[in-house]
């Protein structure tokens, strides 16, 4: 403090012509004094210093944002650059109970959806966003499509603390993951019915890891329920627990180009109605989910000739995958290069063995990052092929 007024002073000195008083040592000590005297006192709910909520033993990772373990609770520090912007959360399955359904397993998507971290002073908002229903925002009918979709609030959370440079916030975002959240979890309404599920129980729901990447952020946590009737061979301990895989991935400001579905070929689609459409109705549209392939030499791919992608579509083999079946499965995924290359690419697709035990490596089958293909030890005699 007594270096600052020196400094003050010294400033004045500089910024006026007339002679300064000389200031007295104690004078520093009473505008400290008064300068704490005049300070706001904190209030129930403010933030407190970082160093208090993020302590010397938080376990850390930075990435998208950064992640903060300390014992069992999990902190979200996230920089006000990425207030507002558009997340994909996938909700994925990681572990689950023997004969809990023949077409949910361990790899299952249970969720997809977009989300937005929204701040409002000393609180963060966890929000859903929603595009079934479309305007151009030109038209004035797009004010009557926003005020009548209005985004739910997945969850609220308290400004825990302010990042060292004041450029964003830290929240303890533990509930989030250890109570039934109906955005996130992994039991639907139909199996909760069907095993008479009570409650979730907190004291045995818990997070197992949280890891932060580029440009994704990756929560594991295992989810307990109290239940009448488990599937077999949880019979009698009335209990269905699971782990779950939480996976949230930072979407491109500027989205890829929808590209129009045909009815007569038969694509996976996604639907929304355009109530700006010229067609004088709430008019449907249907989308197709394809993959972003670019060609490397867009004038060669013009001119008909058969060039590698930019990105090309790799599949990886569950870990879980016996052996002796690997082989095959990677021909099957590899034989779908013809008809990539009816379209004009060559190399488009291709198929990579699991890592090897103990192998460094960042590959998670529920990584949303990673197309798998999982191996079921299930006895339903199925195949599905969901996509996000």
């Amino acid at each position: 403090m007594s270096r600052l007024l020196t400094l003050v002073v010294a400033l004045a000195l500089a910024g006026c012509s007339t002679v300064a008083p000389v200031v007295t040592p104690e004078a520093p000590a009473e505008a400290a004094s008064g300068d704490k005297a005049d300070a706001p006192k904190p209030k129930p709910g403010d933030p407190k210093p970082y160093d208090e909520v993020i302590t010397e033993d938080a376990e850390s990772e930075e990435g998208l944002f950064m992640v903060h373990t300390i014992g069992d609770k999990l902190f979200f520090e996230i920089p006000d650059s990425l207030m507002s912007r558009e997340m994909l959360a996938v909700s994925r399955i990681s572990q689950t109970p023997a004969n809990l359904s023949g077409f949910i397993n361990a790899g299952s998507k249970t969720a997809e959806q977009v989300l937005a971290w929204e701040r409002r002073g000393n609180r963060v908002l966890l929000r859903k966003k929603s595009y079934s229903n479309v305007a151009d925002s030109s038209l004035a009918v797009s004010q009557s499509v926003r005020v009548n979709n209005f985004e739910p609030v997945v969850m609220a959370f308290d400004v825990a603390a302010i990042s060292p440079d004041s450029m964003g916030v830290v929240i303890d975002v533990t509930d989030l993951y250890t109570n039934d959240v109906p955005a996130i979890t992994g039991l639907p309404s139909f199996l909760r019915t069907q095993y008479k599920v009570r409650r979730l129980d907190a004291k045995r729901s818990f997070i197992d890891e949280a890891r932060a990447f580029p440009l994704n952020v990756n929560v594991r946590h295992t989810m307990t329920y109290d239940a009448a009737e488990p599937p077999r061979p949880a019979a009698g301990t009335g209990t269905i627990s699971m782990q779950m895989y939480q996976s949230m991935i930072l979407l491109p400001e500027e989205p890829m180009m929808p590209r129009l579905a045909d009815e007569r070929v038969g694509w996976f689609s996604v639907s929304q109605i355009d109530f700006g459409s010229e067609a004088q109705k709430a008019d449907e549209k249907t989308y197709i989910r394809r993959w972003r392939l670019e060609p490397t030499d867009p004038e060669a791919y013009a001119r008909g000739q058969l060039v590698e992608p930019v990105k090309p579509i790799v599949y990886t083999l569950d870990p879980g995958t016996p052996e002796r079946w690997r082989p095959y499965f990677c021909m099957g995924v590899e034989d779908w290069n013809r008809a990539f290359e009816a379209a004009g690419f060559k190399n488009a697709i291709r198929c990579e063995m699991p890592p090897a035990p103990g192998e460094s490596t960042d590959f998670d089958p529920e990584d949303v990052r990673f197309s798998t293909v999982r191996y079921v030890a299930n006895e339903t005699r199925n195949a599905t092929g969901p996509s996000v």
